[in-house]
């Protein structure tokens, strides 16, 4: 689903701007700090009810401004969504009705992004690449959600049984809930890895030619061992750290390119491509199962990635059936000769003025 409205009010460096995206492609440009990323920050955080640059609130919030307001209108029986943020308390509504789960808002919204820091997903700690594939599974398998949900109320109410020194009976009570829900996430996550690997094959012989890359799952106890078992072996560890060590939600997507660990066998310059790469294949995905458009935020695509993958990059997009936001300095940087049309948007000193519409 796109956009077709967005209004912000006191966001970071954004005092007062209203912007009509185009359906396909949207450039947004202006010097650094001008406020361009602030742009595609507001956008993910009406999918996300979050930022993906900094966990303070008061960040977000304009200098001496007690909240900030983000409106929306999406193209799909024009649906508006509005979010109020105080420092220490957020209202969402959806068409006028109160909501309080970002899950609503995500599946509404599909947004991935870009951004300098995205090699993380490859550089950093599972939790990057959990939050990668589960996104994915949301959008793509519709259970998911559900058993996650219950999998995490079991776990939560396992590790409260454990740090309150219940008896192995009562702790172990919430095993079977546990093992249920963790065998649809993992059936499910899966399948997903398995259809992205297909993806990324696609586009590995375009974008990362020289190179094989192999997606694995890594499901958070050991392979040899049943679940099941493993939470009753390990019942007396559990105890003593006051939480379960093992389960879904430890879990870790592998990332290999010719049999080696990414984190270590390629430079960041090749990180942030393959990066790249991933996201395009969720975004393919995403496409083939869906009749809604995802968005995609993809900040400062000219400093990321060198021309040449660069025109790769907008053609193979320019086929894909989504909403593009990307940030440059300069319009004359991105080439966008694959789109029959395309709006550019200037930001200056927290104003956002459109130019005209090419």
């Amino acid at each position: 689903m796109s956009l077709t409205r967005l209004e912000i009010k006191s966001f970071r460096n954004l005092h007062s701007a209203l912007i009509e995206p185009d359906e396909g492609l949207n450039l947004i440009t202006g010097e650094n700090a001008a406020g361009k990323t602030s742009l595609l920050e507001a956008i993910f955080y009406m999918s996300y009810g979050r930022s993906f640059r900094s966990s303070q609130i008061k960040h977000l919030i304009t200098h001496d401004v007690e909240y900030f307001r983000l409106m929306a209108n999406l193209a799909e029986n024009n649906t508006r969504i509005g979010i109020e943020r105080h420092t220490d308390s957020q209202l969402i509504r959806v068409n006028k009705k109160t909501i309080n789960k970002a899950s609503e808002l995500s599946a509404l919204l599909p947004v991935l992004v870009l951004h300098p820091d995205s090699h993380q997903l490859i550089s950093s700690g599972p939790d990057h690449r959990r939050q990668f594939m589960d996104w994915g599974v949301f959008h793509v398998e519709h259970q998911f959600l559900d058993s996650w949900k219950k999998y995490k109320t079991a776990l939560s109410q396992r590790n409260a049984a454990l740090r309150m020194g219940q008896s192995d009976r009562l702790c172990s009570l919430w095993n079977t809930e546990l093992l249920v829900h963790a065998r649809i996430i993992e059936s499910s996550r899966l399948k997903y890895l398995q259809s992205i690997q297909e993806l990324t094959n696609e586009l590995a012989l375009e974008l990362f030619s020289d190179h094989s890359i192999q997606l694995g799952y890594k499901r958070g106890w050991p392979t040899e061992v049943e679940y099941e078992d493993y939470l009753t072996n390990n019942l007396s560890k559990d105890r003593d750290k006051g939480f379960t060590q093992s389960g879904p939600h430890r879990a870790d997507v592998k990332i290999l390119v010719d049999g080696q660990a990414a984190q270590s066998s390629i430079s960041r310059g090749q990180q942030k491509k393959l990066v790249t790469l991933l996201k395009i294949a969720q975004l393919m995905l995403f496409s083939k199962s869906s009749s809604n458009k995802c968005v995609l935020l993809f900040d400062d695509l000219p400093a990321e990635l060198d021309s040449d993958n660069q025109n790769k990059i907008m053609s193979i997009l320019s086929k894909l059936n989504i909403q593009l936001f990307i940030t440059a300095i300069d319009a004359q940087q991105i080439d966008c000769q694959y789109w029959k049309q395309h709006k550019v948007f200037h930001v200056e000193q927290g104003e956002i003025r459109e130019l005209n519409s090419i």
